[in-house]
């Protein structure tokens, strides 16, 4: 009896140990493997509408299309050519801006549209025309060649960690350039 019990003990003893930091090797493991499938790539987004300026000279709706390179530290370059909003097919550009931001991949989450996306801290740390952008917390997402990231909804404004994106778009993506 008493060999059993000595058993049944050490029997535990070794399967308690085996658990001990499996999931945050797996965890860093994929971290690791989405930075290097993100690593030295870049990205298009083809002629889209956007509306995002606060400044009364440039107010109103403009359409862009916009050329993401991230390196491999995760440092991430944003070239945004502005078009007339009558200019729907991004014929004529008007001017262009330059951001700069450094990513940091937290981890997968799961998006409202149950996708298995990452978590992306993105701080700015350049951009040409001085605005003022604060950190964007946020999803990533890359299926085969098309890279999406979150969307504001509900309470989820992406402002601060508690708030992060949670839903994805799959009508607004990136589309890998492959040279």
């Amino acid at each position: 009896m008493k060999k059993i019990y000595i058993t049944i003990v050490l029997s535990s003893m070794v399967l308690s140990s085996c658990g001990g930091t499996g999931g945050n090797a797996a965890t860093e493991t994929s971290k690791s493997d989405f930075k290097a499938k993100l690593s030295n790539t870049s990205w298009k987004k083809a002629c889209s509408p956007y509306n995002k300026f606060s400044s009364d000279e440039l107010k109103g709706d403009w359409n862009v299309k916009i050329k993401l390179s991230i390196d491999s530290s995760l440092k991430s370059t944003y070239r945004t050519e502005y078009f007339h909003p009558t200019d729907t097919e991004c014929g004529s550009m008007m001017f262009d801006t330059l951001d700069i931001s450094k990513f940091a991949i937290t981890g997968k989450v799961i998006s409202e549209e149950s996708i298995e996306a990452d978590g992306l801290n993105e701080t700015f740390t350049y951009n040409s025309d001085n605005r003022n952008l604060p950190p964007n917390y946020t999803l990533i997402y890359i299926n085969s060649e098309k890279l999406y990231f979150g969307q504001k909804s509900a309470e989820n404004l992406g402002k601060t960690l508690e708030t992060r994106h949670s839903s994805i778009s799959l009508d607004n993506y990136f589309t890998q350039i492959v040279n």
